[in-house]
């Protein structure tokens, strides 16, 4: 007799728990048999940081019957089109039917963009909306094409001094900076000297002329005014440094930039694995296998200049000379480095 009640009892879990199940599995049918369907406010934007509180966008979609009275959440995926949203970027939506919109302002979106764009260059996106259900449902796919920003740390003197020079039309307003991240007297930063054969400058305290600015004396000297300072080593992309105590400067030229470290196969610590220059961002990328382990970022093939990170766990933002940069996991990846914005040096690491 026991037997028969424990088998019927067990009878009635499994019975209850498929029930259950097939309850759960139609959760996910359509009764009106269409998907959702995705609209945008604008298909073309080039996102600034000084309109960061602004609307960009705003997506929109009717509601749809699910067969089914429970709250449904949706989830926007955004991902870099042909990727068929492989390492999409997703936004969490509401979990109610009537949550039939996501309005973005500037800053929100270029946010979600940075995951998996480059920023300072136009590229088409795709952007779908996802049911949160057992067997999810999707919508159509939109299409955008858009411009994000890389978010920037402004300095002004006597933190940062701008570098103007023939290479820019000596224009100290629209310079680029080296920046003393101390705020001790000690400035360094990476400048793009290409456009100049013969590169002349001046570091200049201010937005304009009339704030004053630092010139050569004599080779590897600052003095207040003077001279312009001078690289006789051609154009190219040079590590400034400068000390307004010590009265010094220096240039390094960066013939190239490399990555290394245990995370790269068959190289490892022993080489660099190159790393391309795009010149329209203004960075350095290469995209490789790697393994789990670390990495650094090199110059010119030598440990006279490298980058890593010092932050635990690693922020993305490079330090000369910093610690080892962490690689969990082995697999397929891009990395990206921009040195050319003062005090705001980043590098991405994204697993394709």
């Amino acid at each position: 007799m026991r037997n028969i009640l424990q088998k019927l009892l067990l009878l009635s879990v499994a019975s209850m728990l498929l029930w259950a199940c097939e309850k759960e599995e139609t959760r996910a049918v359509l009764r009106s048999g269409v998907s959702p369907q995705l609209a945008v406010s604008a298909t073309t934007l080039e996102l600034k940081q000084e309109d960061a509180d602004k609307a960009a966008a705003s997506f929109t979609w009717p509601a749809v019957d699910y067969g089914f009275t429970d709250a449904i959440g949706y989830v926007l995926q955004v991902a870099k089109s042909g990727t068929n949203f492989a390492g999409a970027s997703t936004v969490e939506i509401g979990v109610n039917k009537s949550d039939l919109k996501k309005e973005f302002k500037v800053a929100e979106l270029n946010a979600e963009l940075n995951k998996i764009l480059t920023p300072g260059l136009s590229q088409e996106v795709e952007v779908r909306l996802k049911s949160n259900t057992i067997n999810p449902i999707y919508s159509n796919t939109v299409k955008m094409m858009v411009r994000p920003y890389r978010v920037r740390i402004f300095y002004t003197f006597p933190q940062a001094i701008n570098v103007a020079g023939n290479f820019q039309d000596w224009n100290p307003g629209a310079a680029p900076q080296l920046v003393s991240v101390n705020n001790n007297g000690e400035y360094e930063g990476f400048i793009n000297f290409s456009n100049a054969a013969n590169p002349e400058f001046k570091l200049v305290k201010g937005a304009e002329w009339g704030a004053g600015d630092f010139g050569s004396p004599s080779a590897g000297k600052l003095g207040n005014g003077g001279d312009n300072l001078k690289i006789t080593t051609g154009a190219g992309i040079y590590l400034l440094r400068a000390n307004t105590t010590a009265m010094t400067w220096s240039a390094t030229k960066v013939n190239g930039i490399g990555l290394i470290g245990s995370a790269v196969p068959t190289t490892g610590w022993d080489s660099d694995r190159d790393m391309a220059f795009d010149a329209a961002s203004g960075t350095y990328s290469i995209t490789l296998d790697l393994n789990a382990g670390e990495i650094k970022f090199r110059a010119n093939d030598a440990w006279a200049l490298d980058l890593g990170d010092n932050s635990n766990p690693n922020d993305g933002r490079p330090e000369i000379g910093g610690s080892n940069i962490k690689i969990d996991a082995a697999g397929n990846y891009t990395i990206t480095l921009d040195l050319l914005v003062g005090g705001n040096w980043v590098y991405t690491i994204k697993k394709n």
